[in-house]
């Protein structure tokens, strides 16, 4: 089987949007499926996939999430390339990668509807959610609420494009639903996939920690940006820094201007190591020198959160919000009690109080990993593609 895959985005940048993306690409290979990515000019390729890119377009320079001038352009550029590719593979099924790779996708599709390929698309939350979580709306005053409305109205037909949606958590099945009235046989929850033997403690060395040995390690992995709960990170920090030396936090990730800068005006960066960007295949070492992972998103998107599932596969013990979606994940006594900054803080501190007890929430987080493992994921999108008329390989 040959799935073309379309992915708006400068995949790979070792981010969660193509962490989920290539966790995906993984989870059809353990079916037997042959996998080609039509993506942007920028990020890195990556062993053993088959990753075809336009041209460079001027204006779109950053593999940083957020918009960018020449995207647009890319797009155009994108949906040129994928008609190609599709034309010259013959591909099976198209499997488009967020909104825009959808409508991308529902073009290919039509361009070429002689050969009635099938297009489904994975959908990491909802659009206009999305882009409240940017404060989009905000920017245009009295004019937001019209505008959220036509946002609304163009998801809604984007969403009627493929034959089958994948989301990525609970709650982004639950806005596609009773929001946009999607039929349950049109939509399957697909969670994020972790690649299990990567943390298998016995295979992977972990990195020295640069705290001393009874400083209690807190990480975080993911992008440093507002929408990802950067304030709260920072707040968090701060109030810890400020009353314990026993607790130390180690932050993988980019762009780091940002917290560089609020390290060193408060003078923590004896307690707070800024690891900056790492390749996605050395995160395993990283996490497994850590104590627990903190997770500081709350999102209004639905979209879930890939990192905590890295952060258990490590048998880290968890600080993140009690989230429906984290709470599937994890259970309710893994998490804080509450959304606030002040319960991740008091998290951490119990924690760090009781060694024994973070171990063992590690090793039930380890445990509680096996059913996201990538041959779980393949299976589901196996059946989805079966449903359609196709035959994966067993």
């Amino acid at each position: 089987m040959k799935v073309l895959h379309i992915a708006p985005t400068p995949f790979f940048a070792d981010r969660g949007c193509h962490i989920r993306v290539l966790s995906i690409l993984q989870a059809i290979e353990t079916c037997g499926g042959k996998n080609i990515l039509c993506t942007y000019p920028l990020g890195r390729d990556l062993p053993d996939l088959d990753i075809r890119r336009i041209s460079a377009v001027s204006g779109y320079e950053q593999t940083e999430a957020g918009p960018q001038k020449g995207k647009v352009l890319a797009d155009f550029k994108l949906i040129i390339l994928s008609l190609k590719t599709a034309f010259k593979e013959r591909p099976d099924v198209i499997h488009a990668h967020l909104h825009e790779g959808a409508m991308i996708g529902w073009l290919v599709r039509w361009a070429l509807i002689w050969r009635r390929i099938p297009l489904v698309a994975d959908l990491q939350g909802g659009l206009v959610g999305e882009l409240a979580d940017h404060d989009f709306f905000l920017r245009f005053g009295f004019l937001a609420r019209p505008l959220r409305w036509v946002v609304g109205l163009a998801e809604s037909i984007i969403l009627a494009l493929p034959a089958h949606l994948f989301c990525s958590s609970g709650n982004s099945e639950r806005i596609f639903r009773s929001d946009y009235r999607i039929r349950a046989s049109r939509l399957t929850r697909l969670d994020d996939r972790v690649d299990l033997s990567a943390y298998d403690p016995t295979r992977i060395t972990a990195v020295t920690s640069p705290f001393a040995s009874d400083v209690f390690v807190v990480t975080y992995s993911g992008s440093l940006l507002p929408i990802k709960g950067l304030d709260v990170l920072q707040e968090v920090m701060l109030s810890l820094t400020a009353k314990r030396r026993d607790i130390g936090f180690v932050l993988i990730g980019y762009p780091t201007e940002t917290m560089a800068q609020l390290i060193d005006e408060h003078g923590i960066g004896d307690r707070v190591t800024l690891i900056g960007r790492v390749a996605f295949e050395s995160l395993p070492n990283y996490l497994l020198s850590a104590d627990a992972g903190i997770e500081p998103k709350h999102s209004a998107s639905g979209e879930g959160s890939g990192k905590l599932l890295h952060y258990m596969a490590a048998g880290l013990a968890l600080v993140a919000f009690p989230s429906e979606h984290n709470r599937t994940l994890a259970g309710d006594d893994a998490l804080a009690r509450d959304l606030t900054a002040k319960s991740l803080v008091e998290q951490i501190e119990e924690l760090a109080n009781d060694p024994a007890r973070c171990r063992a929430a590690g090793q039930r987080n380890r445990e509680r990993t096996q059913p996201y493992s990538l041959q779980s994921g393949g299976k589901l999108i196996a059946d989805v593609y079966r449903n359609l008329g196709l035959a994966p390989q067993a």
